[in-house]
């Protein structure tokens, strides 16, 4: 290991002169601080103040809750482009020519793009600490959390390393370890409830308990006292072991397989029969290459470069699919006004976060990879013009994503025009079908922005993930960050002291958060539209004057 130090010392100090690293440290730590005043605000003001320990819990879990999403979910990303940037570069097998082992470059990628998110973490640990002097939160439950944390943020950062070897793309690379993410997540509680709901004589939560030792949200819930009281205290300790365990089995078979993964041909091995299935399954048999080349190079040159694998296209009905049987499950497990109500709503703003993230990767995904390649310099000296260029990935982006998107939000429509001609009771489903009739109106208008801005980072050289980040902190993250905060919270102030009534504060709190985001949205999108033209413009014209000098 003492070829790692130096590896790790040198990351850490280019890390350190980055600003983005201490802007986002100090963004993590601004956001749970303004949780705590937040929420502390609202208790003071509903009168539940006199309540032993109320908001201290409350404060707790919510800014536990946020750091989880974070751990999980952040950290794969950092890792998940770091091995296979190496391999599209053709630099992985030049590190094996020095002293460094398998497990040296593993765990050098490991530290040199982990560190940088434990101390976003790290930001958050003062925050957490406040609740202990509000009460009801022991130190007990506060250490279990940071154990939480670490090992949920660990499983995360191993994913994404797992996955960078098994995909050469970023975005694939990304969405496979998002997806084993949302897997561990989600199905341990889907099958618990199977188990704990089905049959004459369902299993009791204490005998079911064991399938949700593989879901990392169980230790969080237990430092927040979210658990069953059947649930036994034995199942989160498991939990955090196999966790644990699961974490270490991924790196060490990275570790294992990083000295091999770069080799491409060789004898008729099992590495070698699963590259050409996967090359087969991307890009078809060698008849099937030809028609799908010549079919899109009759559409555009830009088609071509974009729908090289045959697959692209089912991918997203694979999403839509999803969304209906977990639609359809919802239904059937909860009454229908239950699961029409604040639980399809929630799951429709899951799908379209989903959605969005594809659209901005999608945009900046050709762009990047020309860039990378260096093939970038050359399109713009032939006769692919701008224009070309800009409407043949207007193109590709319809025909990947467009019919998807449409059938997403033709569910959306239907299931507000349930809510609103059913005969329910309105209090029940006002907040789902307020959810749905806000992807409705935001979904359009986020593909234009979200197209627009990730196309102008890949124009400057990012990488896709960093051009992919850019677009949806600009588009959707921030400004739905700071519109719900700042007029939720004039809501609730107002609200609880009787200066407007419900129906006001109601709109306070949702309708301007809404009609703010649309309008950035659209401002957003425009003027990201137009610096993308001129920077198109900037390097096609200097591009043509180095050729002709």
């Amino acid at each position: 290991m003492r070829t790692l130090w130096p590896v790790l010392e040198r990351e850490l100090r280019v890390a350190a002169r980055r600003p983005q690293t201490w802007r986002m440290r100090l963004a993590t730590s601004g956001t749970a601080m303004f949780f705590l005043v937040a929420v502390t605000m609202f208790f003071e003001r509903s009168g539940m103040k006199g309540t032993p320990g109320q908001a201290g819990a409350a404060v707790f879990a919510t800014i536990g809750m946020l750091a989880g999403i974070w751990a999980l979910f952040i950290g794969c990303q950092q890792t998940a482009d770091s091995l296979g940037r190496e391999r599209r570069e053709g630099t992985l097998g030049l590190l094996f020519l020095t002293d460094l082992k398998g497990r040296d470059v593993v765990m050098g990628k490991l530290f040199a793009s982990g560190l940088d998110t434990v101390f976003h973490l790290v930001g958050m640990a003062p925050v957490l600490a406040v609740p202990l002097l509000l009460g009801g939160v022991s130190l007990g439950q506060l250490g279990l959390l940071m154990l939480a944390l670490a090992n949920g943020l660990f499983l995360s950062l191993t994913a994404g390393l797992m996955a960078s070897l098994l995909a050469r793309d970023a975005r694939q690379a990304s969405g496979l370890a998002m997806s084993w993410l949302l897997g561990l997540l989600f199905l341990p509680w889907g099958l618990f409830a199977f188990l704990t709901n089905h049959g004459e004589d369902p299993m009791s939560a204490g005998e079911a308990a064991w399938v949700l030792m593989f879901s990392p949200s169980l230790p969080f819930l237990a430092a927040s006292s979210g658990l069953p009281n059947d649930l036994p205290r034995e199942a989160m300790v498991g939990a955090v072991g196999l966790q644990a365990l699961l974490g270490w089995m991924l790196l060490g078979l990275a570790s294992r397989w990083v000295r091999v993964v770069w080799q491409e041909g060789g004898g008729p091995g099992w590495r070698t029969r699963l590259d050409v299935w996967k090359s087969w399954l991307r890009y078809g048999g060698a008849a099937r290459r030809l028609a799908w080349r010549r079919h899109w190079l009759e559409q555009g040159a830009w088609d071509w470069l974009s729908l090289r694998e045959v697959w692209k296209p089912w991918l997203p009905w694979v999403l839509v699919a999803g969304w209906l049987m977990v639609l359809g499950v919802t239904i059937a497990q909860l009454k229908l006004e239950s699961a029409l109500g604040i639980s399809s709503g929630v799951l429709s703003v899951v799908f379209h976060g989903l959605f969005a993230l594809w659209i901005a990767g999608e945009a900046a995904m050709t762009l990047t990879e020309q860039h990378s390649g260096g093939a970038m310099e050359l399109l713009l000296t032939t006769g692919l013009t701008q224009s070309e260029m800009l409407e043949g990935q207007g193109r590709v982006l319809w025909r990947v994503l467009g019919w998807p998107l449409a059938v997403l939000m033709g569910v959306d429509v239907v299931v507000c025009a349930m809510l609103v001609l059913g005969n329910w009771q309105w209090s029940e489903v006002a907040v789902g079908w307020w959810l749905h009739l806000t992807v409705l109106v935001l979904a359009p208008l986020q593909w234009h922005a979200l197209r627009w801005a990730a196309t102008h980072a890949a124009l400057k050289g990012r990488a896709l993930n960093v051009s992919v980040g850019i677009a949806m902190n600009a588009v959707i993250l921030l400004p739905a960050l700071l519109s719900y905060g700042v007029f939720g919270s004039m809501a609730i102030l107002l609200g609880l002291g009787s200066r407007i009534s419900l129906s006001a504060s109601l709109w306070l709190a949702m309708g301007v958060p809404l009609v703010l985001q649309a309008g950035w949205c659209l401002v957003w999108g425009w003027r990201q539209s137009q610096r993308t033209r001129v920077s198109f413009r900037s390097q096609a014209l200097k591009r043509r004057k180095e050729t002709d000098s």
